[in-house]
Formats: C-alpha cells, sequence, structure tokens
C-alpha cells in the first residue's frame, strides 16, 4: 500500500504497524501561489513508524523527532537572513509538522508536541 493512512490508537495498532506511515506535506509555503500558475505540487515526504509503540514516550519521542525532520524536508532551505522568507518557512514548517501529529492520533505523541516549547499551546 502506497497511501499514508490515519491510526487510530488501539490493539488493531500492532496489525497495522507493518504499513503505517503518515504524510508530511507543504501546502502552507505554496499559500500565497494562486490555482493554475503552473505551481509544482506541494512536496510530500512520507515517515513510516511501523516498529515503534507510539503508545510509549520512547516511541512517541522517536516519531516526533522523525516528523521534525521531514517537516524540515519538505519546506525546503531555511534562509535566516531573509526575515519574509524565514516566517513563510516557520509557517510551513509548524503547519506541516502539526498535520502530521494530528493525522497519526496518537495520545502520546500529541503530549510530545505539545510539551515542545515552540508548540506548547497548538494542535487542539
Amino acid at each position: 500500500m502506497t497511501n499514508p493512512i490515519s491510526l487510530v490508537p488501539s490493539r488493531l495498532g500492532a496489525a497495522l504497524a507493518a504499513v503505517a506511515s503518515v504524510a508530511i506535506t507543504a501546502a502552507g509555503i505554496a499559500g500565497g501561489i494562486p490555482a493554475g500558475t503552473g505551481a509544482a505540487a506541494p512536496k510530500t515526504i512520507k515517515v513510516a513508524y511501523a516498529g515503534l509503540d507510539v503508545s510509549q514516550p520512547v516511541g512517541a519521542q522517536l516519531l516526533y523527532r522523525r516528523l521534525q525532520q521531514a517537516a524540515q524536508g519538505v519546506c525546503g532551505k531555511l534562509d535566516p537572513i531573509d526575515v519574509g522568507a524565514y516566517l513563510r518557512w516557520q509557517h510551513c514548517y509548524d503547519a506541516a509538522l502539526q498535520r502530521a501529529v494530528l493525522q497519526v492520533n496518537a495520545p502520546q505523541l500529541l503530549a510530545v508536541y505539545r510539551s515542545d516549547a515552540g508548540h506548547a499551546h497548538s494542535a487542539g
């Protein structure tokens, strides 16, 4: 199966772990580009987490790090000198990470996300 799936934590998690993945998409960065201008589709990275028990703190922390890296990857190179470019990158990163965390739908992962200093007030 090549499509990302949403998982609800349950006893079925072990059976679904072999195909578990979440898609990180950089839709936020294209916010200022009107549809139909020939812009490329937003970049997507799949993050596999088969074998991680995201109901446990260690598994949730590992997946969170993978999601952060993927969000950085889809949002492109960070330009800390250009304030406008930096703000667009930050918006893209925050939105991609939040969507991915919510897509996984695991309370322990959400707790890790909320405890992250930059996201203590976000996501639900």
